[in-house]
């Protein structure tokens, strides 16, 4: 097994320099995409990721990749985490039991947390969960670590330490502010130092930034996700509980200066909860009972709809509560963390609901959850389209900023909107009434000896079926293409998938298959730009009479019936 020794790293910041800092992406990659959209994130701007970029959430290998892509245009540093160490040691163990332990990780993780790194990689390859055991597990690990080596190979080299002026940034904690006394020394109590805030470390030399544990389980007098400033001892702790907790959110500090106090500190979140405006005033009111993760023990009265009525054990307090935000534990039946308080909240306040009852909203006001029984009015979520491409903005991708550059040198005209990613019926139907343009189906798809790869485009309504189409491209027993062949070919990822990734496909290794259909509609063309955090329309003659000569893909024309 590898050994993991405490790096430390300085990250060589100019008077002036911003750094942003996130902490605990847990695979939610939708979230990081967002929440740095959010806080401008461009110019010279360095970014720091302090640990746990994956697990628990739906995109792991998305979010790797993501950082790998930004660190290779911009500044971006990001110290190891817990999760990352605990992971890579389990893909290079090599004792006995290993196998076992592998195959039952990643059945566990699938019920549990509907994905893992592992398992994501293993899709890519169109190898199912259900496939690994003991026995073949071995090689299963092989073909990961081959497939995946400059992932892995990004992921084993972070450092465990960063520091940037003032600033010290580390995953779980550390005992001394004197960085080099602990360089050498093994890393794990540096990334998994549980409850670290409560152990009364102050320091001098630095502010240490640290993720992990998630700030709301410092908070008694409150349900809070907002990042911890605990000046007079020099610690900042911003885990906001993405992936963790049902409340949680992604939070980003801005550090106007690396020299900066943590007085010049300002912040900004994501999560995806719908956002509503309050239309009446309400005063606030102290917590009576707090359901925290030491003191979550719950019984279940009756069930309403999709929430349930609980009661508290401890406590005796009987509340209202999402029945999904209820799972078993080693004790008996356990709630999410949830209070009773209720927020101090003004007429135009912007409020996150997260769910209601009969008796009143349960909301997140910067950060702080609680209750308001206000009338609310929900806000326009309708993304508005921009002309052309954009400018300085770090956050995104190399293949987008490639297609935008593209059609520009082609002098083609487009409309371009941003939003969160489209992977709901509504969040798509909001995308396609922005953009007031035709919406292909776009299919990866492939022969039985992956040897012919095809791109199929059709209208979104009609649904596919291989006969229908094997016979006009005379390719037998077609089926989808695993992701390993899109992103080879198309340097794509599945639900980006998208007629500009042809412009990747410089060995013309895929055929566009287009259903006629589509040119009925003539006029306006949208689709993603090998992102599907962002969307653009150009005229369908621009499509097919410049920027598919200019990536030199003919189109085959085939006839697919409604």
């Amino acid at each position: 097994m590898r050994e993991m020794l405490t790096a430390v790293e300085k990250i060589e910041a100019a008077p002036g320099q911003r750094i942003l800092v996130v902490s605990d992406v847990h695979g939610h990659f939708n979230h990081l995409v967002q929440l740095l959209r959010k806080l401008e994130y461009g110019g010279d701007d360095i970014l720091v990721i302090v640990g746990d970029l994956i697990e628990k959430g739906p995109e792991s290998l998305r979010v790797v990749q993501y950082v790998m892509d930004l660190s290779r245009q911009h500044p971006v540093y990001v110290s190891m985490g817990n999760v990352e160490l605990g992971r890579l040691r389990m893909l290079w163990r090599d004792d006995p039991e290993s196998g076992e332990s592998f195959a039952g990780f990643l059945k566990w993780s699938e019920e549990y947390w509907e994905s893992c790194l592992f398992g994501e990689m293993l899709a890519d390859m169109g190898i199912k969960i259900s496939q690994v055991d003991g026995q073949n597990a071995p090689e299963y690990r092989r073909r990961i670590r081959e497939q995946f080596h400059e992932e892995l190979n990004f992921l084993w080299s972070r450092p465990t330490i960063l520091t940037a002026g003032r600033y010290l940034f580390v995953h779980g904690g550390v005992p001394t502010d004197d960085p080099d006394a602990l360089a050498g020394t093994e890393a794990h109590p540096y990334l998994k130092n549980d409850s670290f805030l409560d152990k009364g470390y102050g320091f001098e030399r630095y502010t240490v930034v640290t993720g992990h544990w998630p700030v709301s389980l410092y908070r008694s007098d409150r349900e809070d996700m907002g990042p911890l400033f605990e000046r007079e001892r020099n610690i900042l702790c911003i885990d906001g509980g993405c992936g963790l907790k049902h409340t949680g959110q992604l939070n980003g500090v801005i550090i106007p200066d690396c020299m900066a106090g943590m007085e010049e500190i300002c912040w900004e979140s994501y999560d995806d909860f719908p956002e509503v405006t309050a239309l009446d005033d309400r005063e606030a009111a102290p917590l009576s009972f707090h359901v925290q993760y030491f003191d979550n023990r719950v019984e279940l009265l009756e069930e309403k709809g999709k929430n349930g009525i609980i009661r508290h054990l401890s406590s005796g307090k009987v509340f209202e509560a999402p029945l999904k935000w209820l799972y078993p534990g080693e004790t008996g039946l356990q709630c999410t963390d949830l209070c009773d308080g209720r927020l101090a909240v003004s007429a135009g306040d912007r409020l996150k609901l997260v769910f209601e009852t009969e008796d009143g909203l349960y909301v997140k006001k910067q950060g702080q959850l609680g209750w308001y029984d206000g009338r609310v009015k929900p806000e326009d979520a309708k993304p508005c389209l921009t002309a052309g491409a954009p400018s300085g903005e770090n956050w995104r991708r190399e293949r987008e900023v490639a297609v935008y550059g593209l059609l520009e040198r082609l002098g083609i005209s487009f409309d371009r909107i941003d939003h969160r990613e489209a992977n709901t019926m509504e969040a798509c139907r909001a995308i396609d009434e922005a953009l007031e343009a035709v919406i292909c189906k776009n299919l990866f798809l492939c022969n039985q000896q992956r040897t012919r790869f095809y791109l199929l485009l059709m209208p979104e309504g009609k649904k596919f079926r291989t006969k229908d189409l094997s016979k006009q491209i005379d390719s037998s027993r077609l089926s989808f293409g695993e992701p390993v062949y899109l992103e080879r070919f198309l340097r794509l990822t599945p639900g980006s998938v998208s007629v500009m990734g042809l412009m990747n496909d410089t060995k013309n290794q895929v055929q566009l298959l287009i259903d006629r259909e589509v040119l009925k509609e003539g006029g306006l063309f949208g689709c993603h730009p090998c992102m599907n955090t962002s969307s653009i329309r150009l005229s369908l003659p621009d499509l097919l009479e410049k920027f598919l000569p200019a990536v030199h893909h003919e189109p085959m024309f085939v006839d697919l019936p409604s």
